[in-house]
């Protein structure tokens, strides 16, 4: 129900209803004057907006899943409102995530440290140098962390990877 519309309705019927009874509550006589008539024909439009107000939804309580009014739903949608002004995050490739190669584009899987079409050996994204199969996983040598939490130096140069700057590095 939208109140706002109800209430306007509700003033339309209540001055129709004035104008109708003005005559009889002035002079004590009934008299179609042309405050009745005016009254009268005012009186099917109140009702009409009554009737229109409470059958529309009301945009403060209602949603569009919850016509009669959900309050838990119309909090729900503020919250993911809300949520949604973030930045976007940026987030850090996984361990378990395919790369490609960087000569010949070709997607190498995880668990291979050289490239299968070109053969050459893969490079880490952190530091540049080059990563070897180390304890069941591939890995950066210097700092035998996965390619993806390097902690090693960065290269002066522009030979790494023009990934993610990475923050807070140790």
């Amino acid at each position: 129900m939208n109140r706002a519309i109800t209430y306007l309705g509700l003033g339309v019927l209540l001055v129709s209803g004035v104008l109708i009874a003005y005559p009889d509550l002035l002079s004590g006589v009934e008299v179609l004057d042309f405050e009745v008539e005016v009254g009268l024909l005012t009186l099917p439009g109140g009702i009409s907006v009554i009737l229109w107000g409470a059958s529309a939804p009301d945009p403060r309580v209602t949603t569009v899943r919850g016509v009669f009014g959900n309050p838990e739903e119309n909090i729900v949608a503020r919250s993911l409102e809300r949520s949604a002004a973030i930045a976007q995050a940026r987030y850090r490739p996984s361990p378990k995530e395919p790369v490609n190669c960087r000569q010949c584009y070709t997607l190498i899987p995880p668990d291979l440290a050289d490239c299968p079409r070109c053969g050459r050996r893969r490079e880490c994204r952190g530091c540049g140098k080059p990563l070897f199969y180390l304890a069941g996983a591939v890995r950066c040598a210097p700092c035998l962390h996965d390619e993806v939490y390097c902690n090693c130096p960065r290269l002066r140069r522009g030979t790494a990877s023009t990934g993610p700057a990475r923050v807070g590095t140790r």
